[in-house]
């Protein structure tokens, strides 16, 4: 009994979970076709044969019978494919819905935008204009993240019911991830009426938002784009209207902007530019240069600044000041700091006998190299690896590479200090507050900046000023070199106040590492009498 009970009980668990796939349903329906049919073939005949005894009589009432279960199956397959196709179209018609509009608001997704849009654009006169508006709001992760994703869609709901009434007949409302999209009727807004537009919908989101006892309050930022200048479908508009909002969020929040071209065309350029910097990193093709330091009432070279260099396929000779900004946006200056790093510690390998055994390499460690601890692991390791002497290599840093983690800068500038290298605090004067730096940083190298070069002579409250920053770096036994000198005036200033290093281009241009050797070697042999 109880392995009756175990098998009827498997059976029944089958059923449940063959229900609703298409063969069983339609194996199910089959059978009971052929059950109904083979019941009423046995049993019509005699049915038939009891109540009919004249055989013309029941050869005539056969084919009655057999009409009348053609019609009646007819009715019964009529019926069951009725229900089953009704359901069917609900479910179907749920699903088209649920993948073109928002469940939450019940307004038309991005998919149902792209046919919507894009139909009223292929039906538009010539003269037609239209404006794209992509509404983000700003900082909403932190509503969902805080406080909840429940309190979120019952922010969203309430702006939209809100804003909703602000659109006219024939304009267009969308949910488009945390904010709306609008497609509007430049018609329906001439001169400056748009602009009206965009502050009555800013305005009707930038108040206080009551939900659950929670007071919000809640800024948006809109991109607009306009058909056809600047797309002639959905997804064109969109994307102009999305680089619209970046553009704006570079600046700052709760306002709207247009779409700029040329803004648009700068960031392909700069994402273009990126995409092919990671190739050449990742291929070694960038290259260092190297800009002589003097010991200037000598004449001779004390050592080089590494300087960075790229040589892009598209955009030739591309300047650092502009693929170092780029690179630290996208976090590409972490392989650039290793790159240079690890090259500067080979040619220290590669300097370390003959006439280069005493030429110091500096190298320019950004801000966020200057913070990055696994770069502090790698400088470690390349030191162990290359057995160098780290004294002839010198790190120079930025005031604005302390600012940005001063706590963690100091650490890692111990650390550096502790492996032997030296350091060097770049463009000193430049900044405001680079005289606090000097109590508390490990410096044995000041770098004057070239704004105070290039105007000495000039400027004399400036030369009083490069004057008093010579005698503090003597004072605190620092190191001083002088960056951008040009021009002999300049130089036989420096020397008449004392101060031995110098560096810009009336010493020598960067130029690469062959001919950086041939000016060691130059210098080495006048030094010794050679030539």
């Amino acid at each position: 009994m109880k392995r009756l009970l175990g098998f009827a009980r498997q059976l029944n668990e089958k059923k449940i979970s063959l229900q609703g796939k298409p063969f069983f349903e339609a194996l199910r329906f089959l059978i009971i076709y052929l059950i109904v049919g083979i019941i009423w073939i046995m049993w019509s005949d005699q049915w038939l044969a009891a109540i009919v005894d004249d055989y013309d009589s029941f050869i005539e009432m056969q084919t009655y019978k057999g009409w009348f279960y053609v019609v009646t199956s007819g009715l019964l397959f009529f019926v069951i494919l009725q229900s089953r196709l009704t359901v069917l179209k609900v479910l179907s018609d749920k699903l088209i819905h649920q993948a073109t509009y928002d469940e939450l608001t019940q307004l038309p997704n991005k998919n149902k935008l792209t046919q919507m849009i894009d139909s009223v654009i292929e039906d538009s006169e010539t003269d037609d204009r239209y404006a794209l508006i992509c509404m983000d709001f700003d900082d909403f992760s932190n509503v969902n993240e805080l406080l909840g994703y429940h309190i979120g869609d019952q922010l969203i709901a309430s702006i939209n019911r809100r804003v909703k009434p602000l659109i006219k007949e024939d304009d267009i409302i969308g949910r488009d991830s945390d904010g709306f999209v609008f497609f509007v009727d430049l018609k329906n807004y001439p001169e400056d009426q748009l602009i009206d537009f965009l502050e009555e919908i800013k305005k009707s989101v930038n108040q206080s938002w009551s939900i659950e006892n929670q007071i919000l309050f809640v800024t948006c930022t809109m991109g607009v784009s306009r058909y056809p200048q600047d797309g002639d479908k959905f997804t064109e508009l969109y994307k102009a209207a999305n680089a619209a909002i970046h553009q704006l969020k570079e600046k700052g929040k709760n306002d709207y902007h247009f779409f700029a071209q040329d803004y648009h065309l700068k960031r392909i350029e700069r994402v273009t530019m990126m995409n092919e910097l990671r190739k050449s990193l990742d291929m070694h093709e960038l290259t260092l240069a190297f800009q002589p330091i003097y010991q200037m009432v000598e004449n001779r070279i004390i050592g080089f600044e590494s300087l960075i260099r790229w040589q892009s396929p598209t955009f030739g000779k591309v300047s650092p000041s502009i693929f170092i900004e780029y690179s630290e946006e996208t976090g590409l200056i972490h392989l650039i700091d290793e790159f240079v790093f690890e090259s500067v510690i080979r040619l220290r390998k590669d300097w370390c006998h003959g006439e280069y055994k005493d030429i110091m390499i500096s190298l320019n460690l950004s801000a966020k190299g200057l913070a990055n601890a696994q770069l502090m692991s790698k400088v470690e390791s390349w030191v162990q690896q290359y057995e160098i002497d780290t004294r002839l290599i010198q790190v120079e840093i930025t005031e604005t590479a302390l600012i940005a983690n001063f706590d963690i800068a100091i650490e890692h500038l111990h650390f550096l200090r502790n492996l032997g290298f030296s350091i060097a605090l770049d463009d000193f004067g430049s900044g405001y507050s680079s005289l606090t730096y000097l109590q508390t940083l490990p410096i044995d190298t000041l770098k004057i900046d070239r704004t105070f070069t290039m105007n000495i002579g000039l400027d004399v409250k400036q030369d009083i000023i490069l004057e008093a920053i010579i005698n503090l770096a003597d004072e605190l036994d620092l190191k001083l070199v002088i960056e951008g000198v040009e021009n002999v005036q300049q130089r036989d200033f420096l020397l008449e106040h004392q101060c031995l290093y110098g560096q810009g281009y009336y010493f020598g241009y960067p130029t690469e590492v062959k001919n950086a050797v041939e000016l060691v070697k130059k210098d080495f042999e006048e030094a010794n009498g050679k030539i």
